[in-house]
């Protein structure tokens, strides 16, 4: 009996450290940092702030200047570019599709694009936090 303990302990000390979030992601400069930007992110739709966070697992979420998460999805780091995966938001009851994050030390540069417009705008963010 204490051979199947000590077994079943192993097993979930190993699951939860494999799934948690405490192992580092080499080459990934978006791993778990904070993004923010309060100067008319989205040019005319009424959004007043926007906070980016990049999370364990490549995941992503995009917040109003409430703190209420009005889009979420996943990411793929790729050097100082992070393209973004069904991160979408509506927005004055248009679809806004976030695309991708440039990032130049501590300044992010999100590309977003309007249901129907060819061209992405792009919002400049500041860094406000980080893990690391």
């Amino acid at each position: 009996m204490k051979r199947i303990y000590l077994f079943g302990l192993a097993a979930f000390i190993s699951l939860t450290a494999f799934s948690s979030c405490i192992f580092e992601a080499p080459g990934d400069q978006f791993y778990r940092t904070l993004w923010n930007s309060s100067q008319v992110p989205l040019g005319p739709m009424t959004v007043d702030a926007l906070t980016l966070e990049f999370l364990c697992g490549e995941r992503v979420t995009l917040k109003d200047g409430s703190g209420i998460i009005i889009a979420h999805g996943t990411y793929s780091p790729d050097g100082n570019v992070a393209v973004l995966d069904e991160v979408i938001a509506v927005v004055d009851g248009i679809n806004v599709s976030f695309v991708e994050a440039h990032r130049n030390g501590d300044t992010l540069f999100l590309l977003w694009r309007p249901e129907g417009m060819m061209y992405p705008f792009t919002t400049a963010m500041e860094r406000r936090s980080s893990y690391e």
